[in-house]
């Protein structure tokens, strides 16, 4: 009874690890896109300083700079969304 017991944590855990490279891998990807996005949005954007607040909104670069935004929040909270709650 024991043996199956340490073979079950055994494949518990090489699990658990195979979702944590998941994880990674799916957060390092957001981070990426994100982050090429906003990049784009400011270069599109510039010069952000002399602008107004409806010029900025109207601007070319404006949805790309907020959609990266928007994705490297996501990328941050990867982990909140694939967390199971069956624990």
């Amino acid at each position: 009874m024991a043996e199956n017991d340490k073979i079950d944590i055994t494949q518990q855990q090489k699990t658990h690890f195979d979702e944590e490279k998941g994880i990674k891998i799916i957060k390092y990807a957001l981070l990426g896109i994100g982050s090429i996005s906003f990049i784009v949005g400011l270069i599109r954007q510039w010069p952000v300083l002399g602008k107004g607040y409806m010029a900025f909104i109207e601007g070319n670069g404006y949805m790309a700079l907020i959609m990266g935004l928007i994705i490297i929040i996501l990328g941050f909270s990867v982990r909140l969304f694939v967390i199971n709650d069956a624990e």
